[in-house]
């Protein structure tokens, strides 16, 4: 399958060296767009060949965090490290070839040339020293790529949609690079245009990081026989920075999707927050779209291409605007399957009735743990006596009038009684009251609250409380 059959074939490719992160998360994210709005083909693809770092468990938590998003894929996933053979015969037919060469120079060779050119104020850069070496030798050899062989092309060239520009690199700049390692493996440089041709990729979207990359990978092409029109399409995304417009750090959210999870934000939130980065065809489109609005408003070439802001506290606010959206019984559903939240409130409540309560606190909630938090008031828990104890001799008179007058059913009737009953009112006696049925100086309005609240466990909590005040 090739371009010309008119099938768009694009791919994600992380390395399960570490979780996955905003910045890798995005590039997902923005591939699945491209390949729903234009009935592409998703192609997963774990970049594994790091041994030393690569980990079954992240490799999982991956995969799992892309479900979470709802980022679905097509083919795949695809392991590197299970195309070991290809890389080898591949590389075997360069060699043949006369595109690489063998390099036998030891690790502390390759150091001490490198520090030699920058104290020289040179671009390190392989020199080249093995290539004129015929014979074979015993000690272990890595495979270089002998970039001379592009030399009377001066410059390689590629357009880059993201960027909407030309982006040239001097050949002359590009040392001889390493395309298989003394112990057998591939780079990522020469891997990585091998699994694009065999896997038939047509447009890679990747970070901007990855610019430096390209024009080595675009010589592995010609050398293997694909010319310019033969190419995929290459975007690079900008880079995500902190609010300051430093570097993403764990500080200002640079932690795997999963932890997101964990600390209660939605998948939809994440997945939109993440979509609208930068901005481009969903500028004027609401921040709880969805999905199926965001593929069909989704257009590559309108992306920005300078580096977008990361921010947690824009994100907090789709998060709340989707936790508002959606219907109660969704809510205590993500809070069953994301959060574990497992209190009985079955004991106490119809499940009608405590949706209702799930209505009042998902209403201002950032997160699920704040809605988990503002819950509590609906369900047994344990109490600060230090709170009842510092009342003061209006608070106790107000108590006392509710442990006389509150059967359990008369919440209206004692709020408007109360006043004249003990002389307090306004903000002295509604605070009172809401510190007596909820042990909270804030939250919901007290008149929602004792609507849906178990009749039997603010009696409960008041029969508590005069044992503490005794």
């Amino acid at each position: 399958m090739t371009k010309n059959e008119n099938v768009f074939r694009v791919r994600f490719a992380p390395s399960p060296t570490g979780g996955l992160h905003p910045g890798n998360a995005r590039i997902a994210v923005f591939n699945w767009l491209f390949a729903k709005h234009n009935n592409a083909r998703y192609v997963l693809r774990i970049e594994d060949t790091d041994a030393e770092r690569s980990t079954q468990e992240f490799e999982d938590a991956i995969i799992s965090d892309l479900k979470w998003l709802g980022v679905n894929w097509d083919e795949g996933p695809y392991r590197q490290s299970e195309r070991s053979k290809r890389y080898k015969d591949v590389a075997a037919e360069l060699f043949e070839k006369g595109f690489l060469y063998k390099c036998y120079c030891t690790d502390e060779e390759l150091k001490a040339e490198r520090s030699m050119q920058i104290k020289a104020g040179l671009p390190p850069r392989y020199e080249g020293k093995c290539k004129g070496i015929k014979e074979n030798r015993i000690e272990p050899y890595a495979l270089r790529f002998d970039v001379d062989k592009f030399k009377s092309m001066k410059n390689i060239s590629f357009h880059d949609v993201i960027k909407k520009m030309d982006i040239s690199v001097n050949v002359d700049v590009i040392g001889d690079f390493v395309v298989m390692k003394r112990e057998g493996t591939p780079t990522y440089n020469f891997a990585v245009v091998v699994d694009d041709i065999d896997m038939k990729i047509t447009h890679v979207f990747r970070g901007e990081d990855h610019v430096p990359n390209t024009a080595r990978q675009l010589m592995v092409y010609m050398a293997l026989g694909r010319e310019s029109g033969e190419w995929p399409v290459f975007g690079h995304l900008p880079m995500l920075l902190a609010p300051d417009k430093s570097k993403l750090s764990k500080r200002s959210g640079g932690i795997p999707i999963h932890e997101y999870k964990s600390q209660g934000f939605l998948s939809d939130a994440m997945f939109n927050h993440l979509a609208m980065l930068g901005g481009g065809s969903f500028s004027e489109m609401s921040d709880t779209a969805s999905k199926d609005e965001l593929v069909k408003a989704f257009d590559h070439t309108h992306t920005a291409s300078s580096s977008c802001v990361y921010d947690i506290e824009k994100l907090r606010s789709v998060n709340s605007k989707m936790i508002h959206s959606k219907r109660p019984e969704e809510v205590l559903d993500l809070l069953s399957h994301d959060m574990n939240y497992s209190d009985d409130w079955t004991k106490y409540y119809s499940d009608q009735d405590f949706c209702k309560a799930v209505a009042v606190a998902k209403e201002g909630a950032h997160t699920l743990p704040d809605i988990i938090e503002t819950l509590k008031v609906f369900l047994p828990h344990d109490m600060d006596e230090n709170i009842y104890k510092k009342f003061n001799e209006d608070q106790k008179k107000v108590f006392n009038y509710v442990e006389k007058n509150f059967s359990g059913n008369d919440w209206n009737a004692l709020k408007e009684k109360a006043a004249n009953g003990t002389g307090i009112s306004g903000g002295k006696l509604f605070k009172t009251l809401r510190l007596i049925f909820t042990g909270r100086e804030s939250g919901p309005p007290m008149d929602e609250i004792m609507n849906i609240i178990n009749k039997e466990l603010a009696k409960k909590r008041v029969s508590a409380i005069k044992v503490i005040l005794v």
